[in-house]
């Protein structure tokens, strides 16, 4: 199909009028897809007033993060295929909703377990945003529009991490901890407000499966057992096991092998979240010239011969500003990874876009559910975990990228 002709079937099945109407809707998909990352660790600066407040340990405070991230992945593996059978648009507004109330419910509660229950309640609501606003773009576009479209909502949704950690150490510090609860109440109100008023069902009734539960598992199942679509997934799954290696650990090893102070170390983590952005930006501009799988292919062989590289100087000890080239080097090119490779996993799954959303999402967070406690394996004055970390799962990104090239 070509990019007119797709241009027109996106445009007669959301009744968008114009640029506006298109810029407004991708705008909305980026919202909801960034407001759950940032919720994940918007709060972490405030983390010593609650346990000061509610008279517990770090690592009951702790707990809030792991109980946030097993909602969103199991919110995200069952909200997809539930969305392939009941539609989008419901299952988003009612996800916004419990976001909204968990969110402010977390400002009342009366002890930490409360609140450790409730961030698992707003991780399996706040799934419902990010796993069906890519199922949405897989119900609207295909092939390079596609490709575009995913790129465009990374870019949106790269600034989360750069902003959350900003955003919430100034609310930290003029604030008590319940006003990030406030902040996040307000982000889910946006939410709510863009899955109202902006983005439309995009999964008509003639489109949706039949089956109840046994449907909603069939349908993954189904995803998974096509091996075109495992492979990019998996390309997709390691390039964020070595994005999330670097996010584990860089505060450590930035500052405490590097010698940068902590606001040193913002701002060089801001900068390496901009070249992800304009790695993005770029990336939409070759798709008008270039198959998105020659581009994916093309940026995993480069961050895997880059983190190789990398993890050789770090081996040999040599650190400073190499390493810092290195990991600007390698999130660059992550951006010219993600979306391709959702796009081309998700058109793999023809008619099942919730269920592959689902699928991506669930392997995101495995990989970097798994290499997250391993950059710290020794200890907080080595760059070597992380580096290893990063190399290797660059390393397995490259292979599946070339096996989804013979699967294809």
């Amino acid at each position: 199909m070509t990019a007119p002709h797709l241009e027109d079937r996106v445009r007669s099945r959301l009744n968008l009028s114009g640029r506006k109407d298109r810029v407004a809707l991708v705008v909305a998909l980026g919202i909801l897809s960034a407001v759950s990352p940032m919720a994940t660790d918007m709060y972490l600066a405030s983390m010593p007033r609650m346990a000061e407040y509610f008279g517990t340990s770090a690592t009951a405070v702790q707990l809030t993060l792991t109980t946030y991230m097993v909602g969103m992945a199991l919110g995200q593996f069952l909200l997809g295929p539930v969305s392939d059978v009941v539609g989008r648009r419901r299952l988003m507004v009612a996800g916004n909703v419990l976001f909204l109330l968990s969110s402010l419910a977390a400002v009342l509660s009366p002890s930490i377990e409360v609140v450790i229950a409730l961030r698992a309640v707003q991780g399996l609501a706040g799934a419902a945003g990010v796993v069906i606003a890519r199922a949405v773009v897989a119900d609207i576009a295909t092939g390079r529009q596609a490709a575009k479209l995913f790129s465009v909502l990374a870019t949106i949704t790269s600034f989360a991490p750069a902003v959350a950690p900003l955003l919430g150490g100034v609310i930290a510090t003029v604030a008590p901890w319940q006003a990030v609860f406030y902040a996040l109440s307000g982000f889910g109100l946006l939410m709510l407000a863009c899955s109202l008023f902006v983005i439309p069902e995009t999964l008509p009734p003639e489109k949706r499966h039949r089956g109840g539960l046994r449907a909603v598992v069939g349908t993954s199942w189904a995803v998974m057992r096509t091996p075109s679509f495992m492979a990019y997934a998996l390309t997709f799954g390691f390039a964020f096991g070595s994005l999330f290696s670097y996010i584990s650990a860089s505060s450590f090893v930035v500052q405490n092998v590097l010698g940068f102070s902590a606001l040193g170390y913002s701002v060089i983590f801001a900068v390496n979240a901009g070249g992800s952005i304009l790695g993005a930006i770029v990336n939409t501009r070759l798709l008008d010239r270039i198959e998105p799988g020659t581009i994916l292919r093309t940026a995993v062989v480069i961050v895997g011969a880059v983190n190789v590289a990398g993890l050789g100087l770090v081996l040999a000890g040599i650190t400073g500003w190499p390493t810092l080239v290195h990991l600007f080097v390698s999130q660059s090119c992550l951006g010219f990874v993600f979306g391709n490779a959702v796009g081309l996993a998700q058109g793999r799954a023809p008619g099942r876009a919730g269920a592959g959303s689902a699928v991506l999402g669930l392997v995101q967070f495995i990989f970097g559910g798994l290499v997250s406690p391993l950059t710290g394996l020794a200890g907080q004055q080595s760059a070597v975990p992380m580096a290893i970390s990063m190399a290797v799962c660059s390393a397995l990104a490259v292979a599946a990228a070339l096996s989804a090239r013979r699967l294809a």
